[in-house]
């Protein structure tokens, strides 16, 4: 263990989704425990740590520019090693530790245990890499996370891998198949969120959030987890993410609506709405089936804000398939979507597909897409004009004492809108406030405190 007299310092770069996030804590809570400490400027620090990302081209090199920088600052004395972690070691494995001989450690998705002997060796002068041929399981026990997020919210990974095998996607080959953590440790790690870090606003997490369970229990136990987790004393908040369609259940649907703790929120990715598209994406849903999926969930909870994803160019959509899709959108008026074009990753099923899309087509899909979703957003967005609700406050505006910026139920963050709150005394971060909205834009709002 480094000596108290010169304890070497750590710096973590994280890439990528909330999961990835979730391990860049517990890396920096177990380096910590084994007597390192975590600063937050790259510039300085003994060790550079950038956990990657590799699911898309565009995350792929947003990663290696992330490492060029750490090794330029190394060469300038800057930082002492860069070690390089998480999906684009595990993806590219002894290519990518050929390719970069400047970087000193390497360490793969399961990093939990051989991070912090990397760490060590490099700072030791070896160069080392730790990267298994298929990932290992989840951490487990009460190993600590050193916060990446504000203090009042934080991500709980309930899940790594999948089991649905889109054709489009590459995790199951860097992640491997469904593995789950048990509802007795989520419910535990939860818990010392809210003790140690007073978290109100937990936030669900997993490639697949909708099969939790299946590979413990042999069935899906998502819904008795949320309603576990919303027994919890001190949590306001709880939000899921990342459900598949096909997994989204009236007895979720009753727990959503019954608790009033968990959000009436969903995260639902439904990628494309077009039969022969969602076909060959290997989704296993129908368009008949998605609208099924989604009047059934509005129905059974009434005033849920539903969030989607979409992916514009993937091989064989034709003009005829993407009007499909636009027609879907504009028909069932998604509080919230994000769209992608599509990328086309070797090692996925659709690599090798025919009929690519050209990328210009892609992007003028594209375009199309979102200024059609920035109109409904805008029609959406101002229902709420006139209304009281409850808003969290995440920060406070630098540049203007008397404003701060928040969310409410139906907004995640880092990826919804915004609701920009006047009030006329000062608000703490973390704070639950009532706010009336007075004014909309297309994605965020803006509110007065209530009294």
């Amino acid at each position: 263990m480094p000596s108290a007299r010169a304890t070497p310092t750590v710096s973590l770069i994280s890439l990528g989704c909330p999961r990835t996030l979730v391990d860049s804590e517990f890396y920096l809570g177990r380096l910590k425990q084994r007597g390192f400490r975590p600063v937050e400027e790259v510039e300085g620090s003994d060790v550079a740590i950038i956990n990657t990302c590799s699911f898309i081209q565009d995350s792929i090199r947003e990663s290696i520019d992330a490492v060029l920088d750490a090794v330029a600052l190394k060469k300038q004395g800057k930082v002492k090693a860069v070690v390089v972690a998480g999906c684009l070691v595990q993806r590219f494995k002894q290519e990518l530790v050929q390719s970069l001989p400047e970087v000193d450690g390497f360490v793969g998705v399961d990093g939990s245990g051989d991070l912090e002997a990397v760490v060590q060796q490099v700072l030791g002068g070896r160069r080392t890499a730790a990267i298994r041929p298929r990932p290992a399981s989840l951490v487990q026990g009460d190993a600590p996370r050193v916060a990446l997020t504000a203090p009042h919210y934080a991500y709980l990974k309930v899940s790594e891998g999948c089991l649905k095998g889109c054709s489009f996607c590459v995790i199951p080959k860097i992640k491997g198949p469904l593995v789950s953590r048990p509802v007795e440790a989520l419910v535990e790690e939860a818990r010392r969120l809210v003790v140690e870090r007073g978290v109100k606003e937990l936030i669900v997490v997993g490639q697949d959030t909708s099969d939790y369970g299946v590979d413990l229990y042999g069935r899906p136990r998502i819904a008795e987890l949320l309603a576990e987790l919303a027994r919890l004393e001190g949590v306001r908040w709880i939000r899921l993410l990342y459900c598949h369609p096909r997994g989204v259940t009236p007895e979720l649907a009753a727990v959503i609506r019954e608790s009033p703790t968990i959000c009436k929120y969903l995260d639902m990715a439904i990628e494309h709405a077009d039969d022969g598209v969602l076909a060959r994406m290997n989704r296993g849903i129908t368009q008949a089936r998605l609208r099924r999926a989604i009047e059934a969930l509005r129905r059974d909870v009434p005033g849920i804000a539903l969030r989607t994803s979409v992916i514009v160019g993937f091989p064989g959509e034709t003009e005829a398939a993407f009007e499909q899709l636009l027609a879907f959108i504009r028909d069932l008026r998604f509080d919230r979507l994000g769209a992608f074009r599509y990328s086309n990753e070797e090692g996925s099923a659709s690599f090798r597909y025919g009929e690519q899309v050209p990328d210009a087509v892609a992007q003028v899909r594209f375009a199309r897409l979102m200024q059609l979703q920035q109109a409904l957003a805008a029609e959406l967005n101002a229902a709420w004009l006139g209304r009281t609700c409850e808003v969290l406050i995440d920060e406070a505006d630098p540049a203007d004492p008397m404003l701060f910026l928040g969310r409410t139920a139906a907004d995640c963050p880092e990826v919804d809108g915004l609701v920009y709150v006047h009030s006329p005394a000062p608000l703490t971060v973390g704070e639950f406030v009532p706010v009336r909205i007075t004014d909309t834009y297309e994605y965020d709002l803006v509110a007065d405190v209530v009294g």
